[in-house]
């Protein structure tokens, strides 16, 4: 029984079990089904969305390949444009290159027709009747025919396109015109008129007098000399005007410093002086020789300053002055070029009678043997000189002459300019304890009567004994 009842209650159980079962397989398969139902739809809707991508993405596959093939398009008719019009080898429309229409032409064959028409000649220089030939080849002469006609060429091609474009079409409505100009080496020019010069330049000769008994003179001649400058300021001017024509040179008078008119007016003594350089010994003897020979044929024009020291030099043994006594701070000592200073107090006399401005004179600081006290012009390399200047308006002429033992110093000019001097020094009593003398030297100018007219003074100092 309790196994029937066993069996029963298992058979509930199995078919309870198995209701269950069919129950949960049920639940599942609902589930499933519906799990799938909402798969599908999201892959519905993804497949929808991944559609919708495909479209638009190749609508816009199509918009850019539309767009370039229109821009492909544009491109090409612009090539086509520039090769046809804007860059096709030619100057562009309506350019002119002094007068000559160059608009269609290729560089070459513009260079070529304006070579054709514009020839550069040789260049002639004058001088007065006589003619001078410069090549265009020596002085590399020529039209800047290509530079222009390349600045024609690349006036649509040089900036960027759109200035390019501008310009192109902007000629249209107007015509752009060009001048050619000549060019050449301006070195190799000057050479060529430098050489044309030689022919030409002369230096002026001044008239000269010799005095030796008798006055002789020599006439003047003036000079010219070409100015290259103002030569090759002709020729660019000529150049610039294209005009084809001789070029005349500048060429400029030098006159002569001295004319024969200036020493012609030399006929008279103005003034002279003579000392004794007897008691000198043969150095100091030869130093009055040597100073009065490099001051001597002295022609001085108007306004002309002569210096004793620029004339001599430093009197040393470099240039060939010997020792004998000098003065030196009260002293006799020996030194190169004693005796100069004899030459040069003897023009000083000279130059006083002649009426010359006395421009720097000095006194020894003692007496000497060969001029009086107040006569006397010291000079030294340490920058004493002696100095007069010609205040007239005629030259004057100076000469010393060496007579045996004597120097003599002559100076000639014009008969006009003639003075009636007389020197004159003041002179204060010798002091007697030191053995000082001051002094005064005038100059004074008499009529011809013998009346003074003027009286200038000169110079002044004081002598002091030589030492023993």
């Amino acid at each position: 029984m309790r196994d029937i009842y066993m069996g029963a209650n298992n058979d509930r159980k199995n078919k309870m079990t198995s209701k269950s079962d069919k129950s949960s397989t049920s639940k599942l398969k609902e589930k499933k089904s519906e799990s799938m139902s909402v798969k599908d739809n999201i892959d519905r809707r993804r497949k929808k969305r991944i559609s919708r991508k495909k479209k638009k993405e190749m609508r816009r596959k199509k918009i850019i390949a539309s767009v370039i093939a229109v821009l492909a398009v544009i491109t090409l008719i612009i090539l086509i444009f520039n090769s046809i019009f804007v860059y096709n080898g030619k100057i562009a429309n309506n350019i002119y290159i002094q007068g000559v229409n160059v608009s269609g032409m290729s560089r070459d064959d513009a260079i070529e027709e304006l070579n054709k028409k514009f020839k550069v000649d040789n260049i002639t220089f004058s001088y007065g009747e006589k003619k001078y030939t410069v090549k265009s080849e020596a002085v590399d002469l020529k039209y800047n025919i290509e530079d222009v006609v390349n600045e024609a060429y690349d006036y649509t091609r040089e900036g960027s396109y759109y200035t390019d474009l501008y310009r192109y079409f902007s000629l249209n409505n107007k015509t752009l015109k060009k001048e050619i100009s000549v060019v050449y080496n301006e070195g190799k020019m000057r050479d060529e008129i430098e050489k044309i010069a030689k022919g030409i330049d002369k230096e002026p000769v001044d008239a000269t007098i010799s005095i030796d008994g008798s006055i002789k003179t020599t006439k003047s001649s003036d000079g010219r000399k070409v100015n290259i400058d103002d030569t090759i300021m002709l020729l660019k001017k000529s150049i610039d005007n294209k005009k084809k024509e001789t070029i005349p040179l500048k060429v400029e008078e030098l006159k002569a410093e001295v004319q024969t008119s200036d020493v012609e007016k030399i006929d008279t003594v103005l003034g002279e002086y003579k000392t004794s350089f007897e008691s000198s010994n043969e150095q100091r003897s030869y130093n009055v020789k040597k100073s009065a020979g490099v001051t001597d044929k002295i022609l001085l024009m108007p306004g002309e300053t002569f210096s004793y020291n620029s004339l001599t030099g430093k009197t040393n043994f470099e240039n060939g002055y010997q020792e004998a006594p000098v003065i030196v701070n009260g002293e006799l000592k020996p030194s190169a070029g004693g005796g100069v200073c004899q030459t040069s107090s003897t023009i000083f006399n000279a130059a006083m009678y002649a009426g010359m401005d006395i421009v720097s004179v000095t006194n020894h600081s003692s007496t000497l043997t060969y001029v009086p006290k107040g006569r006397d012009a010291t000079v030294n390399d340490s920058g004493l000189d002696f100095k007069f200047k010609n205040d007239y308006e005629n030259p004057v002429y100076l000469r010393n002459y060496i007579e045996g033992k004597t120097l003599r110093t002559v100076i000639y000019g014009a008969k006009s300019d003639k003075k009636n001097i007389e020197i004159k020094v003041e002179e204060t009593d010798e002091d007697k304890n030191d053995g000082k003398i001051s002094f005064k030297t005038y100059r004074i100018y008499k009529d011809s009567n013998g009346k003074e007219i003027k009286r200038e003074y000169i110079s002044g100092g004081e002598y002091k004994p030589i030492k023993k």
